[in-house]
């Protein structure tokens, strides 16, 4: 069954798909990102080309997660700030604790979210840095699948392949390269530089190593160039640009990705947990938590084995940068809480002392 899932995506049909463009709504977001991420890219190969792919990732995930920072901090500040008011929220429950009837219980929802609502609590607020990150994630998809579209120093190493392809004698070319266009039952005139370009898009490292070892020595300046191509995109043995699949090393990929989004979506839910104190409500969120803990890291390692494994790496670094920039959060606002400059104070709270100020005043 395996081998059938690996043959269709080889098949000519999925290859078209795989190029399809972004659309209309991703296309302008992609485009944002590409340029972005191209001027990562450059920053980082001025210093080295090995492994540049990779260390722009790691550098283009650093500033999103930067640029997300305001939403994240005023999502775990209402986190921390709801923890400290917990007590507040059990007399509203104890209000109603002896009420079953429909009314006090609707009334008592009411009085919570109301609550929560004026203290800085927001179930949108928790959602928005993670509603953000999904057109962000869609539109990375296609940069990292077709980083030569995207990535200008990538497109010069793939152009220049493509015309040291064209350099070599024709007779020797449709020799060489005939072949490989079959096995991937792909159509292709190899005197069109299109129809080059596009083939050394789908060549991996197996048919390179068969072009190579048939060129010999008129393959010197293409090696050159794959060695450049491969020194760019390939990281432990992985090649960042193609779908990271079952196998190994590939396989690591979407179970990092799975880990990391398990361990992160644990820690800050038991964040939240801490928040919603005790009751019904608690108790449906806890189960709603374990189902997410369980559904979110399965269905990303899925989705990340159809995916390229620079878009798991990203995934996987996300998780672990919001995993640290809360704990970090946590730190600041305890300290500042302890040193009394941080205001925990309710605005019910707030309310009562006005008007015991103002009532003391009007005396």
């Amino acid at each position: 069954m395996l081998n059938s899932i690996f043959g269709m995506m080889n098949s000519p049909i999925l290859l078209a798909a795989a190029e399809r463009s972004p659309g209309v709504i991703v296309g302008p977001i992609a485009k944002l990102m590409g340029i972005i991420f191209n001027w990562v890219f450059n920053f980082i190969y001025s210093f080295t080309e090995t492994g540049s792919l990779v260390l722009g990732i790691i550098v283009f995930t650093l500033l999103v997660k930067l640029v997300l920072f305001p939403l994240s901090y005023k999502q775990v500040k209402g986190t921390y700030k709801m923890q400290k008011l917990q007590p507040e929220l059990n007399k509203i429950k104890a209000k109603y604790a002896n009420k079953t009837d429909e009314e006090s219980q609707r009334r008592m929802a009411f009085e919570i979210q109301e609550f929560q609502r004026e203290n800085g609590a927001s179930m949108l607020a928790g959602c928005l840095p993670m509603i953000i990150q999904l057109p962000i994630l869609y539109a990375l998809f296609y940069i990292f699948q077709q980083p030569y579209n995207y990535v200008e120093v990538i497109n010069n190493v793939y152009t220049s392949i493509a015309n040291a392809i064209l350099g070599i004698d024709v007779a020797q070319r449709v020799e060489v390269f005939k072949p490989i266009i079959l096995s991937k039952n792909m159509t292709m005139d190899l005197a069109v530089f299109s129809d080059v370009f596009n083939l050394v898009k789908h060549m991996g490292s197996a048919d390179w190593n068969t072009a190579l070892s048939t060129l010999g020595t008129s393959g010197t300046e293409l090696a050159s160039l794959i060695a450049q191509k491969h020194s760019i995109e390939y990281f432990f043995g992985l090649n960042l640009v193609t779908t990271a699949g079952l196998g190994f090393p590939g396989i690591l990929v979407p179970i990092c990705a799975g880990l990391s989004t398990f361990l992160s979506s644990k820690y800050m839910m038991s964040k939240q947990q801490n928040a919603t104190g005790t009751g019904d409500e608690a108790d449906m969120a806890a189960g709603m938590t374990k189902s997410m803990n369980v559904v979110m890291p399965i269905m990303m390692g899925v989705i990340t084995i159809n995916t390229p494994v620079a878009l798991g790496i990203y995934w996987t670094l996300s998780n672990l940068f919001s995993i640290f920039q809360t704990w970090t959060v946590y730190k600041v606002l305890g300290a500042k809480d302890e040193k009394g400059e941080l205001d925990l104070e309710s605005k019910s709270d707030k309310k009562a002392k006005i008007a015991d100020k103002n009532k003391k005043g009007a005396k």
